[in-house]
C-alpha cells in the first residue's frame, strides 16, 4: 500500500503515517548525502596507460557549489567557469604513466607512477582548444606557467635520461596531466596539495625539467595564444629559450624582477645576468648557473634587437645586478607591437640602452680579461624602437664557430647549432653539382628555415655570408622557389647546396643568412 493510499481513520492509522513519512524523509535525507559525495552524472573512467589523446565527456560532471578547500580544480575558459571536486575529476578520462623530475641543482627524481586528468582533457572542457590557444596553469601561491598546444598535444618537452641526467635526443611520448595519484597514493595534501601536475609516458625512462611540475594546482585557463618566439642565448653554448620556457622563468617566486618606469608602467621580467648564467659555461640551470668569477673578470655582452641594434655592456657590471631586466610584460600583458616580445629595462639604464625588440644575447666570453670599451651609445641616439637598420648587421668574424645565424628583414631571426638544426628533420636527395655533376646530400632545406623566420613583405633578396667574409646574394624569390636546395653539416660547420645557382652560391662554412 503506498503512502498516497492511506486514509486518517482515527489516531492509531495517523501514527502510523508519521512514521512512514518519518522513515521516508531518512531515506530521501540519506540518498542526498551520498549524492554530494559522489557526481552527479557518473562517466566511467577510462584508463589510459599508454599515452594517447583521450577524448573529453561529452558531458561533464556538475561541479560542486562549494568544493572542498584544498581539494578542488577551477577550469576558465570561453565555455564558462567550472570548479571539479577532487572526486567529480575522478569521474573524468583517466590518463596514467611514469613522471619524474630534474631539478635547477641536477637533482634527478625517479619516475613514479602517476594517475590523473589529462590537460588536453581538460582544456576542451573550457573552449574550443587549437593552435590558437594556450592553457595557463596557476598554483596557489600565484605561481603560473602557460603551455602551448604542441606541448599538450605533442609532448614538445625536453627529456633527459633519469640515470644520467643527460638530455635524450629520442624521447617517448610525453603527456602534461593533473595528477590526484602517486603509486597508487593520493598526492600528499601538506607537500604537494592534492593536484599537481606530471609529465608522463608509458615507461619509465625519462624525466623533465622539474620547473614543469608545477604543485598545488588551482586553477587551469584557456586564452588566446601569444605569438611564439625564441630568445637566442650564445656564450660558451647556445640556447633557443622559447616563449613558455621564459615567461616561467618570470613567475612569481621564480626569478620575476619588476620596474615601474616614469609613466607609471610596471615592466616585468627576468633579470639580465639570470639569461648570462643559462649560457656563459656549460652549467645551464643547476644551482647558482650564473658564473659571477667569469663576469668579474670582464667579456662583453651584447643585447641586440631583431633589426640589428646593438648595445654592449660590461659583464663585471652585470654582475648580480637586478635593475637590469629583459622584461616579458608591461602592466601584466605581452609588450605592444613595436618593442615585442622583449625589451631591456631597468633604473640603472639609458634610454638608448633600453633595447626594444629583443632577439639575441651574446656572450664573449672567449674575451675574458679584455679591456671592455664603454657602451658607445648616448641619450640622443635612436632607440631600437626607432630607425636603427644604420646599426649593422652582427660581424661575422664574431659569431661562435659552429653556429648558423638568419638575420634581417624576419619575424623570428634565429641562430642554430647542428644538433638543433637536424632536429628539423633532414632531407636525402640527388643535386646536380656545377663542377661535380650528380650528387647525393643530406640536409635541411633551406626553406625550412626562411618559413620558420618569417620573411617580412618588401623582402627581395637573401646573402649567405661565410666565416672569412665571403658572400653571395641570392634573390628570395629563387631561393623560395628551390624544392632542392640544402643546408648540410659540414665538418664543425655548415654549408649550402644549391641546384641551379651559380658556383659562387654554394657558400662553404656560411655563418650568416640575411634576408634584405
Amino acid at each position: 500500500m503506498s503512502l498516497m493510499s492511506i486514509s486518517t481513520r482515527g489516531h492509531r492509522t495517523a501514527r502510523l503515517v508519521r512514521r512512514l513519512l518519518a522513515l521516508s524523509l531518512v531515506v530521501l535525507v540519506a540518498t542526498a548525502v551520498a549524492g554530494c559525495q559522489t557526481a552527479p552524472t557518473p562517466t566511467p573512467i577510462v584508463q589510459v596507460v599508454v599515452i594517447t589523446a583521450t577524448p573529453a565527456p561529452a558531458t561533464a560532471p556538475v561541479p560542486t557549489e562549494k568544493p572542498a578547500e584544498g581539494a578542488s580544480l577551477q577550469v576558465d575558459g570561453p565555455a564558462g567557469s567550472r570548479t571539479f571536486s577532487l572526486e567529480e575529476l575522478k569521474t573524468l578520462p583517466v590518463t596514467e604513466g611514469w613522471g619524474g623530475t630534474k631539478s635547477s641543482t641536477g637533482k634527478i627524481t625517479t619516475p613514479t607512477l602517476f594517475r590523473g586528468v589529462a590537460l588536453e582533457d581538460l582544456a576542451k572542457l573550457a573552449g574550443t582548444f587549437d593552435a590558437s590557444t594556450a592553457l595557463n596553469v596557476v598554483a596557489k601561491d600565484g605561481y603560473a606557467t602557460t603551455f602551448s598546444y604542441d606541448q599538450i598535444t605533442t609532448g614538445a618537452f625536453t627529456a633527459f635520461d633519469p640515470g644520467t641526467g643527460d638530455e635524450l635526443k629520442r624521447a617517448e611520448p610525453l603527456k602534461v596531466i593533473v595528477a590526484y595519484e602517486r603509486d597508487g597514493q593520493p598526492i600528499p595534501e601538506e607537500s604537494d596539495g592534492s593536484l599537481r601536475l606530471a609529465i608522463v609516458t608509458p615507461k619509465n625512462d625519462q624525466v623533465t625539467d622539474g620547473h614543469w611540475a608545477v604543485k598545488w594546482v588551482r586553477q587551469i585557463v584557456l586564452k588566446p595564444a601569444s605569438a611564439e618566439w625564441t630568445l637566442h642565448l650564445e656564450g660558451a653554448i647556445v640556447e633557443e629559450m622559447d616563449r613558455n620556457t621564459f615567461e616561467s622563468g618570470a613567475a612569481p617566486n621564480c626569478h620575476l624582477a619588476q620596474w615601474a618606469d616614469a609613466d607609471g608602467k610596471v615592466w616585468s621580467g627576468i633579470p639580465l645576468y639570470y639569461l648570462m648564467g643559462r649560457v656563459d659555461d656549460v652549467v645551464r640551470h643547476e644551482g647558482d648557473a650564473f658564473d659571477a668569477p667569469l663576469a668579474e673578470k670582464g667579456y662583453e655582452v651584447d643585447v641586440v634587437a631583431a633589426d640589428g641594434y646593438k648595445v654592449t655592456f660590461d659583464s663585471a657590471w652585470l654582475t648580480y645586478n637586478k635593475t637590469v631586466i629583459l622584461a616579458i610584460f608591461v602592466d601584466g600583458e605581452p609588450l605592444p607591437e613595436d618593442v615585442f616580445p622583449l625589451r631591456l629595462v631597468g633604473s640603472s639604464l639609458k634610454k638608448s640602452e633600453m633595447v626594444g625588440a629583443v632577439a639575441q644575447i651574446v656572450l664573449h666570453v672567449d674575451q675574458v680579461g679584455a679591456a671592455v670599451p664603454e657602451p658607445t651609445t648616448d641619450e640622443d641616439e635612436p632607440t631600437a624602437t626607432e630607425d636603427s637598420s644604420a646599426a649593422g648587421k652582427p660581424d661575422v668574424a664574431a659569431l661562435q664557430a659552429g653556429t648558423l645565424h638568419t638575420y634581417g628583414k624576419l619575424a623570428m631571426p634565429i641562430a642554430y647549432t647542428q644538433e638543433e638544426l637536424v632536429q628539423l628533420g633532414m632531407t636525402k636527395l640527388t643535386a646536380e653539382h656545377p663542377k661535380k655533376g650528380p650528387t647525393e646530400y643530406e640536409g635541411v632545406l633551406l626553406t625550412t628555415l626562411l618559413e620558420r623566420s618569417q620573411p617580412e613583405a618588401g623582402a627581395t633578396v637573401v646573402v649567405f655570408t661565410a666565416s672569412d667574409g665571403y658572400s653571395a646574394e641570392v634573390p628570395l624569390a629563387d631561393v623560395l622557389a628551390c624544392a632542392d636546395c640544402l643546408v648540410i653539416l659540414d665538418g664543425e660547420g655548415f654549408a649550402l647546396i644549391m641546384p641551379g645557382q651559380s658556383s659562387g652560391a654554394w657558400v662553404k662554412d656560411v655563418r650568416l643568412i640575411e634576408v634584405k
